[in-house]
């Protein structure tokens, strides 16, 4: 084994080197690859969350405007693209030394939710609009 032998040893890669180097190479691109289909998922659904809670606080503000339509239980913006369904949940919420009376109203929690996404207010109601 001579000088001759090193010299050729060093003029290029091994076998094990090149797979190293190959399987190296591979973890890297799938990491940055996984990092960017994560961001781009996430971009996806921070989206869609932003779009349905527009469609929430649009269903809200009718709602506020005319609470008889929180009775239905659903409010429909016809306004909007699609004519987005908004599903209403009401529950009463009982106070402490409440007398009913004719002239009061009742007071709701109201949840909307649409697409998974939710939005909680409170509202009161006149009696005489409650049926």
């Amino acid at each position: 084994m001579g000088h001759g032998d090193t010299e050729a040893r060093r003029g290029g890669f091994t076998l094990l080197e090149v797979v190293v180097s190959l399987a190296i190479g591979t973890l890297i691109i799938g990491s940055v690859m996984g990092l960017i289909s994560e961001s781009l998922r996430y971009r996806m659904n921070l989206k869609e969350k932003a779009q349905a809670y527009t469609v929430l606080d649009s269903a809200a503000q009718v709602i506020l405007a005319d609470p008889v339509k929180a009775t239905q239980g659903f409010v429909r913006l016809g306004e909007l693209e699609g004519s987005p369904e908004v599903g209403v949940s009401l529950l009463p919420v009982k106070l402490e030394g409440q007398t009913p009376g004719e002239n009061f109203g009742r007071l709701f929690r109201v949840m909307l939710n649409y697409h998974s996404s939710n939005l909680e207010f409170s509202i009161i109601i006149p009696n005489s609009d409650l049926k």
